[in-house]
């Protein structure tokens, strides 16, 4: 005799998910409700460090200074360069001394995109060795 093989099918549970779209819409208008835009621009200000002590670095060799003034000028060892050409100016110092450190002097109300605009071309001479110079006074 066969013995007939019963298979049981099983269902798995379903989800309901007809209120999905109703969830996402109460989410999307909560967020939108609950989020300030604002209607200004914020600017970066930035609060340059101040230093507790000062430390003398006597070795003068090694040292290249690089300002920038209030008017955005760059100036390395008293000599005013283009900061888009600071990389030019830079590369053959560190060719000649590897040890090179470049001391950085910002004036504070200069924006950061000037910075940011010397510390690129900084890298691109390969100057690594870089120390910001902070006020005294802390």
């Amino acid at each position: 005799m066969k013995k007939s093989i019963i298979r049981r099918y099983t269902q798995t549970p379903e989800i309901p998910t007809a209120s999905t779209a109703d969830v996402a819409f109460l989410l999307i208008l909560f967020f939108m409700v609950t989020t300030v835009f604002r209607a200004t621009t914020l600017h970066l200000k930035i609060n340059l460090p101040k230093a507790k002590s000062t430390e003398r670095i006597l070795i003068r060799r090694n040292i290249t200074h690089l300002w920038i003034d209030n008017n955005a000028k760059v100036y390395i060892d008293d000599n005013l360069v283009p900061k888009e050409k600071v990389a030019t100016r830079i590369l053959p110092k560190i060719a000649e001394n590897p040890e090179l450190v470049t001391i950085l002097n910002i004036h504070e109300d200069i924006d950061y995109g000037t910075v940011d605009v010397v510390l690129d071309q900084l890298k691109e001479a390969r100057a690594f060795k870089i120390t910001f110079a902070t006020e005294f006074g802390g």
